[in-house]
């Protein structure tokens, strides 16, 4: 089996995993998940975090970014544009979003201040699944993989136990995260 087709039946298994969970339950974990990122010194002294908006079972950061918004971080969340690339958009409210690629929430352009990768301290990455090594396996498009390239910002994983995996198929353009954030655990990436 190929690394690609190892990887599609992992992103099938776990996709449906977070599908099918209780959403009262992955509501209630998202929020203690958050609270995990939130404890992070990293987190404390960032001024300008990089969150998304969760889809089709992801782990809900929304706790996170009303936290950063009300103590005076900026929140830039990710717009898919053309050639597999982010634009970075820190929308005027909470409020100036549109349903955009793949029916993901994304900020509106026309509502939105864009800023660059290099202005990030922490981006907050979501993922189908991770390892204890801070290996990630990302919805295959490698939109955060490129992002991750050019900035030096913190990046964590989020999400929930069932996604941790003994091991990953990597490739050399797959990035290790600094932290992944799980409810039952945080794990750093060794230098």
């Amino acid at each position: 089996m190929t690394i690609a087709e190892q990887k599609a039946e992992i992103r099938k298994k776990l996709r449906s995993m977070r599908r099918e969970q209780d959403r009262y339950a992955a509501t209630e974990a998202s929020d203690l998940i958050c609270k995990r990122v939130m404890a992070l010194d990293e987190y404390k002294n960032a001024g300008v975090i990089l969150a998304y908006m969760a889809a089709r079972g992801e782990v809900d950061v929304g706790e996170l970014v009303r936290d950063a918004v009300s103590s005076g971080k900026k929140a830039a969340f990710p717009l898919c544009i053309e050639n597999g690339g982010l634009k970075l958009l820190i929308p005027e409210s909470l409020d100036s979003f549109t349903v955009g690629a793949y029916g993901i929430l994304e900020p509106d352009p026309d509502k939105s201040t864009e800023i660059s990768p290099k202005e990030l301290d922490l981006i907050i990455v979501p993922a189908v699944a991770y390892t204890e090594c801070c290996a990630r396996l990302g919805q295959g498009g490698g939109y955060y993989d490129r992002l991750l390239a050019k900035t030096d910002a913190c990046s964590v994983g989020v999400g929930f136990d069932f996604q941790l995996l003994p091991s990953l198929p990597t490739e050399s353009h797959d990035r290790p995260l600094d932290y992944v954030v799980l409810l039952s655990n945080v794990f750093k990436h060794a230098e």
